[in-house]
Formats: structure tokens, sequence, C-alpha cells
């Protein structure tokens, strides 16, 4: 998957996304992150990956100083449009997530309705480890690969197949390599090694244990050191 042209102005992100985008579910969202990083508006954060800015305008709307990076133009301009608009002064870094050059260190950094599976993940948490403050939290929302290899199971005409060897999401017609999915003990092992301790397993934004049916995989870990091996 070529990722640059995915969220640009010609790519799928905002149309195959564009029904759980409503201001309900943003609220439910924010709410979210809000209660389980247990945020405080002195705290500093940052909404990694934050494509158009709807979680990083709306926590700056309640109040709290967060920042937003992610690696697409077309992306950061409609955020940066949209926090215009609403007279809110938010600090957009235009940079990739395996490369990231901040001199800010934050006590949250959050990865929300992420595509995890299509970033290099032992590259992404070093950075991640890099920017936190120490006993700050990484929150990572992410997609439960039981539950969608039980859907591609109950529709067999999708588009896509599941390579249980690469553990990919991978087009049928095309020749590509797909996007990696993590089970949980993997997810486990990488916050481990790289310096993160895992206080919290969510399988929904209910704040429900995770099990092979829940929608999401979340997970919530505490930098614990600053030099991971």
């Amino acid at each position: 998957m070529n990722l640059k042209k995915y969220y640009n102005a010609q790519g799928n992100y905002l149309k195959e996304h564009k029904n759980y985008f409503s201001k309900k579910q943003l609220q439910k969202d924010v709410d979210f992150i809000i209660d389980v990083l247990s945020l405080n508006k002195k705290d500093k954060i940052l909404d990694l990956a934050c494509g158009h800015g709807r979680h990083t305008i709306e926590l700056k709307r309640r109040g709290f100083n967060v920042d937003g990076l992610d690696f697409s133009n077309y992306l950061l301009k409609i955020a940066k449009k949209h926090a215009k608009q609403k007279n809110l002064q938010i600090n957009f870094y235009k940079q990739d997530v395996h490369h990231i050059n901040l001199r800010t260190k934050y006590d949250e950094v959050f990865l929300f309705f992420s595509e995890f599976g299509l970033f290099d993940a032992k590259n992404l948490l070093k950075n991640v480890i890099k920017i936190l403050k120490i006993n700050g939290l990484f929150l990572l929302d992410y997609d439960n690969v039981f539950r969608l290899i039980q859907h591609l199971i109950k529709h067999p005409k999708t588009p896509y197949k599941f390579d249980f060897v690469r553990m990919e999401l991978q087009e049928k017609q095309k020749n590509k390599l797909g996007v990696r999915y993590y089970t949980v003990p993997e997810l486990k092992k990488l916050f481990k090694s790289n310096g993160l301790k895992i206080i919290s397993i969510y399988g929904n934004y209910a704040k429900d244990s995770l099990d092979i049916n829940s929608k999401r995989i979340i997970i919530i870990g505490k930098k614990i050191k600053n030099n991971p091996k």
C-alpha cells in the first residue's frame, strides 16, 4: 500500500472512514481518551498520526495542551483550517512517526483509531519512547485481528484476504504487500522491549475486557526507562 497516496487528496482514507467521523463518535472518543489517560490540563499531550486533527482539535477546545503530528500535507492542511475556524492555536507538525524530531517531552502520547500495521512498529515505538517523559503514558488503539478474520470469513466476496503466515491483510487482485496485524502477545512483547510497562488493556471504548469478539485492541503503556535495548 502506498501510504502517501492513501492519505492524500486522491486517496481513500477519509472516504473509507467517513461513517466513523461523526460528532457523536468524536465526543465518545475524546471522553475515553481523557478518562483512560487521566488527562490533566497542565499535561503536554501529543496526538500521533493525527490525520485531519479531529481529536487534537476537540481536546484543545476542551482546554487541553495538545499538539498534532502527521506526515500528510493534505490532512494537516485540513486540520489547520478547522483549528483556525474555531480560533484555536495548535502546533501541527509535519513529520514521519518513524523519524520524530521534537524538542518537547510529552506526558501522554496517543495513536488512536490507528493503522498501526502500516508502520514499522519497532521504529515507531522507539520514537514514542524518545518523546515521552519518564512515567509518561502511550495509548495504542488498533483493530482486533480476530474480529477482522471473522468478518472476512462471513463476507467471502470482500476484495481482501488474510495471509496467516505473514499475518497480513492483502488485496486479492493485487500482488502487493499487505497491512500487518499483531496479536496481543506480540503487542505486549513490543511494548516491553521498548521500555513500556502495560498498565491497561481494553476491547472497546466502553472499557470492556478484551476478547476475540472485541472491536478494538486498546493498550496503554507507561514509560519506565529511557534507553530500551
